[in-house]
């Protein structure tokens, strides 16, 4: 990234921040100044990435009319962060303006951001409000700065903060920028940042669209992928919370001795309400070498949206 102050320098040779663990994140940031990237080598390296958008009001010349941003989220990006240098020289609220103008809504898995590295803090406040009042939601608006001019102008903590060190600065963030030349694949040498997670953790930072609303008499479908590992006198499942609803507040399961279902047929200690998409340990009130029927319905608060006959099913044998 373009700086204007002389971040520390140091480090491992090899560009490495001292541990890291193979449980990290990299990224790098790209802008003008990698006019050509290896979407497909670069994305097959890390599914995080950082673009440039503007630099004050003028848009960066490797933005390509949205281009850069659409193909790297069709390439599999799971986060994107959009950055606007922020120039002293133009006011804050006219860079949030061109941002909003340029970028407009957030995607899925983006964050915007504001590198802030030079002027002082009142144009970061100046942006942040425009972005604001432009619909920007500000948990998913973040500051770049380096360690020690955010700490002159007031700025730490930020989620995404630069320190050439080989020590990881001790101010709260997300991101460290530790290296401005490190060999990234698909792009040469370029910024280089590590998150302290997986791509999936980090992304889960990032924009998600709010799940559509329910209508008021929804129901929850069947639990999904029931699997029933069968013991002597007792038996063990597994399943997944119906797709595409909110989490339920748990599940009954019910379990009947052979495949007619009814009062009759209900097993001693059934039905059972469980937490998870989990049995908890069978107290062993099944016969060996005996066929049983499992049903697991999934339950809202209070016992709500739960309708009769939706439920996931599954046979199993008890060994002998």
């Amino acid at each position: 990234m373009t700086s204007n102050i002389a971040f520390r320098a140091g480090g491992p040779a090899d560009g490495t921040p001292m541990g890291a663990t193979g449980a990290d994140t990299y990224l790098a940031d790209v802008s003008e100044f990698q006019p050509e990237i290896a979407d497909a080598m670069y994305l097959a390296w890390s599914k995080a990435v950082v673009i440039r958008a503007l630099y004050g009001t003028e848009t960066d010349a490797a933005w390509y009319g949205g281009q850069r941003r659409a193909d790297l989220h069709s390439g599999g990006a799971l986060f994107v962060g959009i950055y606007v240098y922020l120039v002293q020289s133009e006011s804050g609220a006219a860079q949030a303006r061109a941002f909003r103008a340029l970028v407009g809504d957030l995607r899925p898995g983006e964050v915007a951001i504001a590198d802030f590295e030079e002027g002082s803090h009142a144009l970061l406040t100046e942006f942040y409000n425009e972005m604001l009042a432009l619909g920007y939601n500000g948990r998913y608006l973040w500051t770049y700065t380096g360690l020690d001019f955010g700490e002159a102008e007031g700025a730490l903590p930020v989620q995404w903060i630069a320190d050439y060190s080989a020590v990881e600065p001790s101010s709260p963030h997300t991101l460290w920028q530790f290296t401005e030349t490190y060999q990234v694949p698909g792009v040469g040498v370029a910024d280089c940042s590590v998150f302290h997670g997986t791509v999936s953790e980090l992304a889960a930072l990032a924009y998600q669209p709010p799940a559509p609303p329910q209508p008021a008499d929804w129901t929850y479908g069947k639990p999904a992928g029931l699997r029933v590992t069968p013991g002597h006198t007792n038996f063990h499942a597994t399943w997944a919370a119906p797709a595409g609803q909110p989490k339920p507040d748990h599940y009954e399961v019910w379990v009947y001795k052979g495949t007619t279902c009814d009062q009759e047929t209900l097993v001693d200690s059934y039905p059972r309400d469980e937490p998870g998409p989990v049995t908890s340990p069978d107290p062993g009130s099944l016969t060996p070498r005996t066929l049983y029927t499992i049903h697991v319905s999934a339950v809202g608060p209070g016992g709500s949206h739960v309708k009769a006959g939706v439920f996931a099913s599954a046979t199993f044998t008890t060994g002998g």
